[in-house]
């Protein structure tokens, strides 16, 4: 009789102890959960915030493709405007050679003869495929030349020439300590440039200007602006309307509002 009771309170520890085994082994691992459940879906929403929404990472995000700019090819090699007339003997009569223009002109503003020309130049490109500064171009293949020619019969001291599309009118350079009468400058071109965060729709013709002025060092303001229109067709924009006029007495006074007290040094750069 207590042989038999020994056997069964033995067998009752031995099963008791193997339970507790399978609990603590069920314990320490986890059935494996599998890896495709983890992953997340395409439509996880953004986690929005009080003031913020922030998109999961990594984004995917589909953006319209930027078409840029050019200026008709046809119109390029069908010009027959002016050639520049301005120049001076003892420097290089143009930083860029211009054989042919799309239309411009001289005119006379107070102290200066400035000439301005619309033209092609396939050195002039967006800032996408132009990474040298002086050579971009808002419309691929387009560019303005300008040149000045000081008057005066006294010296005229310091000169700043503040330039750019109506109304992103910016200094650009200086030049001195003093030219006198009959001073030509060096010609140079700048691409066409809109102002940060403009857009144009050239479905029709969309007219624009762009404003060239000279203040020499006692104050005197001259300028000149040269507008024209583009339009879209085929091949690219096409320049219409071209014409050069000096700016009047009101124009100058309102852009001499605007413009820098104190000019940056010579030689510094335009900015940008």
């Amino acid at each position: 009789m207590k042989q038999t009771r020994s056997s069964l309170i033995i067998g009752i520890v031995a099963v008791f102890f193997s339970s507790c085994q399978s609990q603590s082994v069920a314990g320490n691992y986890p059935t494996e959960v599998p890896i495709s459940a983890a992953l997340p879906t395409t439509t996880e929403q953004p986690i929005t915030g009080a003031t913020n929404t922030i998109t999961p990472f990594p984004l995917q995000v589909s953006t319209e493709e930027q078409v840029s700019l050019i200026v008709s090819s046809e119109n390029c090699s069908s010009s027959n405007g002016p050639i520049p007339l301005l120049s001076n003997p003892e420097i290089t009569s143009s930083t860029r050679p211009v054989n042919n223009s799309l239309g411009g002109g001289v005119v006379q503003s107070k102290e200066f003869t400035i000439e301005l020309l619309l033209y092609c130049d396939a050195v002039f490109q967006p800032a996408l495929t132009q990474t040298y500064q002086p050579y971009i171009s808002d419309v691929g293949g387009l560019a303005i030349y300008y040149n000045w020619q000081y008057d005066a019969p006294y010296d005229s001291g310091r000169i700043d020439v503040y330039y750019g599309i109506d109304t992103d009118i910016r200094w650009q350079s200086g030049e001195g300590p003093t030219v006198s009468q009959g001073h030509v400058s060096q010609g140079q071109s700048t691409g066409i440039l809109f102002a940060p965060n403009t857009s144009f729709d050239f479905s029709t013709p969309t007219p624009l200007r762009f404003v060239y002025v000279m203040q020499t060092e006692s104050g005197q303001l001259s300028g000149a602006a040269l507008s024209f229109e583009l339009q879209q067709i085929s091949d690219g924009l096409q320049p219409t309307a071209i014409l050069v006029k000096p700016l009047t007495d009101t124009e100058l006074l309102t852009i001499k509002d605007v413009l820098p007290t104190v000019a940056p040094p010579l030689g510094a750069l335009p900015e940008q």
